[in-house]
């Protein structure tokens, strides 16, 4: 949004250098005004959405911490990434970036040599919209923390994210063992227990290069480097489980068919990361609703 706003305040200002706005003379509501009350306009809104943009963010991080502390910190990511908090920090940000491009080219009658005066009266009358725009996401942001940190909305989100993600993400084979499944015929010597040696051989292995929690698995990836490559693939973790570095991700058969391109493409098919997330791990999304549960119990429940 902050790119936006500075390719936008670029817009305008060049229009207006172009003689694009001749028809706002004609509209005298319209037509703004003179060089030094432009500049006190725009200084005014510039210097006001950086001080609401301060407030906002404070506000934020107040009601994280107060979110942490009550339903516990495995939530910290659920409000972090909230897309109506970005929206009101960015649309802030964005008319203080937008106030301050177009204010620096604003030009006063003999401030420049041999150059006229030059007020972008469409730029001023875009700055002014946005100024609307951000009253508007203030009103916003006043109802929607409130209402997201309130304990039956949080667990309404994670409740419906569980229930979307179990939808997508449900295996098909749940509970068989590896030799009752109804492709166990097709299953490779290598990867059956108590394989022979000469099996085992011919399997590969991809090792982890870094340490963390599997935060994401690319599915389509690994299905499609063993279908292009003739390739078995077994994995060794799912998403949310701990990987030390040097630690098997995937085992495949045969290894002759693992090529360098197909081992890069099933390395970079898992994305690891510092902390887990509810993108694939239901396990996450589950422990959420298990902590809300726990600090909820009074010590006479217990």
């Amino acid at each position: 949004m902050a790119v936006a706003a500075l390719l936008l305040a670029a817009g305008m200002v060049w229009l207006d250098s172009h003689h694009a706005t001749d028809w706002m003379d004609r509209l005298p509501w319209l037509y703004a005004a003179r060089p030094a009350g432009a500049r006190s306009l725009l200084s005014s809104i510039g210097g006001s959405m950086i001080g609401v943009a301060g407030t906002t963010f404070s506000v934020t991080i107040a009601a994280v911490v107060y979110a942490s502390g009550q339903y516990g910190p495995r939530l910290l990511s659920n409000f972090m990434s909230d897309r109506g908090n970005q929206v009101t920090l960015g649309t802030f940000i964005a008319t203080f970036l937008y106030s301050l491009i177009v204010v620096r080219t604003i030009r006063s009658p003999g401030e420049a040599a041999g150059e006229p005066a030059f007020v972008p009266q469409l730029a001023v009358l875009v700055g002014v919209l946005l100024v609307l725009c951000s009253i508007a996401v203030l009103i916003y942001f006043i109802h929607h923390v409130p209402s997201r940190i309130h304990i039956n909305s949080v667990i309404e989100r994670i409740g419906d994210r569980l229930i979307a993600e179990i939808d997508q993400r449900f295996p098909v084979f749940v509970g068989k063992p590896l030799d009752e499944r109804e492709d166990a015929d097709r299953i490779p010597e290598a990867f059956r227990p108590n394989a022979n040696a000469a099996a085992v051989e011919r399997r590969a292995v991809i090792r982890a290069k870094h340490t963390g929690y599997i935060q994401l698995i690319d599915d389509e990836t690994l299905l499609g480097t063993a279908r292009d490559n003739g390739l078995i693939l077994r994995l060794q973790y799912q998403s949310g489980d701990f990987a030390h570095r040097g630690s098997v991700l995937v085992e495949a058969w045969p290894a002759e068919a693992l090529v360098e391109d197909a081992q890069t493409a099933l390395r970079t098919a898992f994305a690891i990361g510092s902390r887990r997330t509810g993108m694939q791990d239901l396990r996450f999304l589950i422990d959420e609703l298990v902590e809300i549960a726990a600090r909820a119990l009074s010590p006479g429940g217990q």
